[in-house]
């Protein structure tokens, strides 16, 4: 009889095994195609604001006048823009810790220039309906890549992984925004609403906003549910 349950056991842990490879593989799949498409659109869009923004419509008639924040936004924004992947790149981190950790300074400091020159951009801009979105995108951006290295300095890995999480996703906020542009201008998106300001705010809002709630969405509210759900069931 014990013979026969141990043979039994054997062909179910085999396809439990094959299962839970078959999962592996497709989560790799998953996270592959996921950051294939994010850098393929990062650098598109990029090119199409560095052309924008340094070549059709230009940045200001004297250094001082827009010139130097605008330059100096770009390389420092970059910086963390390229950074990132790196610093979700498992393999990389688990091999190379000491450069993930310099990595990740840098990163850091540029997500902080990147935010403050921002600050000053998104004062100083024309529109009087992309001021109050873009300063609080950049005060978000500040707080939550400082909040990635607080957490950071105190070991709490956790904390840290998820604020990074939240860091990037603001940081991809401009890709966000090029793509509802396109989709406002290309293809009528939002065209229920007449006023070009009030749509043009209103694609600049949900640019970060839908973003940061899809990825809270994700790492924060639907786990404290299941958490939440396992806790009443466990007692």
């Amino acid at each position: 009889m014990q013979i026969k349950t141990q043979t039994t056991q054997l062909p179910i842990a085999k396809t439990l095994s094959c299962k839970l490879e078959n999962m592996t593989k497709l989560n790799n799949f998953t996270r592959k195609i996921f950051w294939t498409t994010l850098i393929v659109l990062s650098a598109y869009y990029l090119y199409s604001a560095i052309n924008f923004r340094f070549i059709n419509e230009g940045i200001g008639p004297t250094f001082w006048n827009k010139q130097f924040w605008f330059v100096s936004h770009l390389i420092t924004a970059v910086l963390p823009l390229i950074l990132g992947p790196f610093q979700f790149w498992v393999w990389f981190r688990n091999r190379y810790i000491k450069l993930h950790r310099l990595l990740g300074k840098l990163y850091i400091l540029g997500c902080l220039f990147g935010g403050l020159t921002a600050i000053y951009l998104g004062i100083t801009q024309p529109y009087d309906g992309s001021i109050v979105p873009t300063l609080l995108l950049a005060t978000l951006w500040l707080f939550m890549t400082s909040a990635a290295w607080i957490t950071a300095k105190r070991k709490n890995i956790q904390a840290h992984r998820l604020f990074m999480i939240r860091s990037y996703t603001l940081t991809l906020a401009f890709v966000f925004l090029r793509i509802l542009s396109d989709l406002v201008y290309e293809h009528n998106f939002l065209s229920f609403i007449d006023n070009q300001d009030v749509r043009d705010a209103t694609y600049e809002w949900m640019s970060w906003v839908i973003p940061i709630l899809v990825v809270e969405l994700y790492i924060s509210w639907i786990p404290s549910v299941k958490k939440n759900k396992h806790k009443i069931a466990n007692s």
